[in-house]
């Protein structure tokens, strides 16, 4: 488990990270979501123990990793931009992680590489952006760790390719239980792979848990009526309502039945449930706690 208890990090007169607090289970992944300058970078750095927080702790499996060569060998910190020697290619990288992490896989990474086509012995830099970050994927998971930390982990991707090491991740966590952080600045990244997700802000942490479980208690009706009915806002159970002409899309929270009743004394036309979005959860999830999320993300 990680365990991140009330976590701040200043530069100069920067605030990086206020009182950051969540936990992460074990087996899980969790997505870390904000803009550039949110704190993702600074948080991962925190937890990899690269940065020592100014107030704070991260604990991985118990064990502060800061200034603790045992403790950092139990996972993986992976950045935007990974450092790689001018003249390396995947197999002398592989070979350079071995004396770091000593359960690393070369074979597994020859194999993976073989799957992405991907030559081992091509140096690193001919490589293009997205193969660059293909091949520290493929290594980051062939160390073999307990834990992964990733930044901006599919960013430059292509959707074939990506959809292909959300395959190899979804593998490696069922066969070892590994535990994943990625961080990302577009829901869209995060939004089919993640068990949980944490929303940072100017430093901040504004939500953080397992969205789908949170719309266990949410609704989403759409409707359609004659005329141009006022919005249904007022009603108590009510968590949005959207209206676009004569067509309305209501969430609820808990008392559905009571905001279905009160949709039907307006005789609509059309009125049924449907499936919610990941996005309209978080819309949702923000503005009550007085957040517009398409603000804190653009």
């Amino acid at each position: 488990m990680i365990e991140i208890e009330n976590i701040s990090k200043h530069f100069d007169d920067t605030a990086a990270l206020s009182q950051v607090s969540f936990r992460i289970p074990e087996g899980k992944v969790f997505g870390l979501l904000g803009t550039n300058g949110a704190g993702k970078s600074t948080l991962l750095r925190v937890m990899a123990g690269i940065l020592k927080a100014d107030a704070g702790t991260v604990r991985i499996n118990g064990e502060v990793a800061y200034e603790n060569p045992g403790a950092k060998e139990r996972f993986f910190y992976l950045p935007d931009d990974p450092y790689y020697f001018p003249t390396a290619t995947m197999e002398d990288m592989a070979r350079f992680y071995k004396k770091q992490y000593s359960a690393m896989d070369r074979n597994g990474v020859r194999y993976m590489a073989d799957r992405l086509e991907l030559d081992i012995r091509r140096p690193i830099r001919t490589f293009s952006k997205g193969m660059k970050r293909q091949a520290f994927l493929i290594m980051a998971l062939c160390a073999n760790t307990d834990y992964l930390l990733c930044d901006e982990v599919f960013d430059g991707l292509d959707p074939v390719v990506t959809e292909a090491m959300k395959n190899l991740f979804g593998k490696e966590i069922h066969e070892r239980a590994l535990t994943v952080v990625v961080a990302a600045h577009k829901l869209q990244d995060l939004e089919d792979f993640c068990n949980e997700i944490g929303i940072l802000h100017k430093g901040g942490l504004l939500l953080a848990g397992d969205m789908r479980e949170k719309a266990g208690t949410m609704t989403k009706i759409q409707c359609v009526f004659e005329q141009d009915e006022p919005l249904m806002a007022e009603h108590p159970s009510i968590v949005r309502c959207h209206r676009d002409g004569y067509f309305t899309t209501v969430i609820v929270r808990g008392k559905k039945e009571e905001a279905l009743e009160n949709i039907r004394q307006r005789n609509p036309i059309f009125c049924r449930e449907v499936p919610m979005l990941l996005e309209e959860i978080f819309m949702a999830e923000m503005e009550e706690n007085g957040y517009d999320i398409r603000k804190v993300l653009q």
